[in-house]
């Protein structure tokens, strides 16, 4: 069979979770740039700078993040996306400072997150967290006239705050959630503490609370997915499986206690495919699940903005503004006095994990100072508010238009786990270090 039909083959049957990993395989081999193999997977000619006007000097951004293990801490290190956009900027000249502050998952930890923001004269704020302190952060940025942008909030922001949602809707998600279930005929779904999404259908579920038994939830999971549970020590046998089994699993919950689900479920033998909520796209899913021991596997799929690695090896603009991210990015990491957001360790050290969505937040912001030729932070929620951005300003992820709340263009689609290493980023240490998600690619 030819090459060219083999691949017709491998995407009309990309349904099969069998043929994920070789579909994505495919994407890496077929649309890698021809100078990948020589150890730069960027053309030349993809610019790593970034350059704005007018930008006036002393300019400081803000980033509210979640350290320790609060709610929104799983987007600690992808919050360090912001450092490599501030870094493109300044290879220009064009001088931005980032200012920190840890919101410790709560709404009054974020609101002092801002007021400490704000003291410092920031031009704008990227809230790189998620959960309901969000709020907290919203309420003092509207009091004081900050514009905020919400990379990794599903949530609708407060309509007094000058705000703005880049990640995807609470309502996209769902829809994309039923999209990736579609072929199953009776989902069950695991609650593990993220609910039941809106608009997704499933034929049974089950509740795991944290510090619950996962062992005994995959058992249980397993029989209820056509898996009959194994003989006892003693000989005695283990209970049959259920009849009309579950043909999916729906797995809703923060992305630490996915990880732990995934890793029992796996260690229990389920095999049907299993649709994770938003969350497991934060580096703390890929790194819980190989804390766990568990294993990057093709069954996984979640839904998400296309912001991964992977559009990086498109040969169109998008496929060049994600390369760019990813050249500054290891740039930076080569840089040895380059630290992390909270300077308590190398940029090296958390590169592999930092987010272009993070990213593109930042460049929004420096965009709407540079068209406002000020960083007076009411004109630059206004000049914000006429922007639409996409790839050639810069933006790796999807583009951007600020004239709505909900600035993200497009809908989310279904992502898909794999190891496959594009060597598109330093390579980082510990186990998990290559695992990414990637958008199937479309078909011709």
């Amino acid at each position: 069979m030819s090459r060219l039909a083999t691949r017709r083959n491998l995407i009309s049957g990309a349904v099969v979770i069998v043929a994920v990993a070789v579909v994505i395989a495919l994407a890496v081999f077929l649309f890698r740039p021809a100078d990948a193999a020589k150890g730069d997977p960027v053309e030349a000619s993809v610019p790593v700078a970034l350059s704005a006007a007018n930008v006036p000097a002393e300019t400081k951004l803000g980033v509210v993040m979640t350290l320790g293990s609060g709610a929104g801490a799983a987007w600690k290190d992808a919050a360090q996306g912001t450092a490599v956009a501030v870094h493109r900027f300044s290879l220009s000249g064009t001088s931005i400072a980032l200012s920190t502050a840890d919101d410790r998952g709560t709404a009054e930890g974020a609101r002092k997150a801002v007021e400490k923001l704000v003291s410092e004269g920031v031009a704008g704020i990227v809230v790189a967290t998620d959960g309901e302190q969000v709020d907290g952060a919203l309420e003092a940025a509207a009091d004081a006239g900050v514009p905020v942008l919400l990379p990794y909030y599903a949530a609708k922001p407060g309509t007094d705050a000058a705000a703005w949602r880049t990640a995807p809707t609470e309502a996209q998600m769902s829809k994309a959630l039923a999209s990736a279930l579609a072929g199953a005929k009776r989902p069950l779904l695991i609650d593990a503490g993220g609910g039941a999404p809106d608009s997704v259908d499933v034929a049974s579920d089950i509740s795991f609370e944290p510090g619950a038994d996962a062992e005994q939830l995959a058992a249980d999971v397993a029989r209820r997915t056509g898996v009959a549970e194994p003989a006892k020590a003693d000989g005695t046998p283990g209970r049959p499986a259920v009849a009309d089994p579950a043909d999916a699993v729906l797995l809703s919950g923060n992305p630490t206690q996915q990880a732990t689900v995934v890793h029992a479920l796996q260690s229990a033998n389920v095999t049907v495919p299993v649709v994770l909520t938003p969350g497991a796209t934060s580096p703390a899913f890929a790194s819980g699940l190989a804390l766990a021991g568990g294993t990057v596997s093709g069954r996984l799929s979640t839904v998400g903005a296309d912001a991964g690695d992977a559009a990086a090896l498109r040969p169109d603009d998008s496929g060049r503004a994600m390369s760019g991210f990813l050249a500054g990015l290891r740039v930076l990491s080569q840089d040895k006095e380059a630290k992390n957001l909270t300077g308590d360790m190398a940029f090296s050290d958390v590169a592999n994990a930092a987010d272009s969505r993070s990213h593109d937040a930042v460049v929004a912001l420096v965009r709407a100072i540079s068209t406002a030729g000020s960083n007076d932070p009411a004109k630059v929620a206004k000049s914000l508010g006429t922007l639409k951005l996409g790839p050639a300003d810069g933006i790796a992820g999807p583009s951007l238009d600020f004239s709505r709340v909900d600035a993200m263009e497009g809908d989310p689609v279904v992502l898909h786990f794999s190891a496959q290493d594009l060597g598109l980023r330093p390579k980082a240490s510990g186990d998990g270090a290559t695992a990414s998600w990637f958008a199937r690619p479309a078909s011709d």
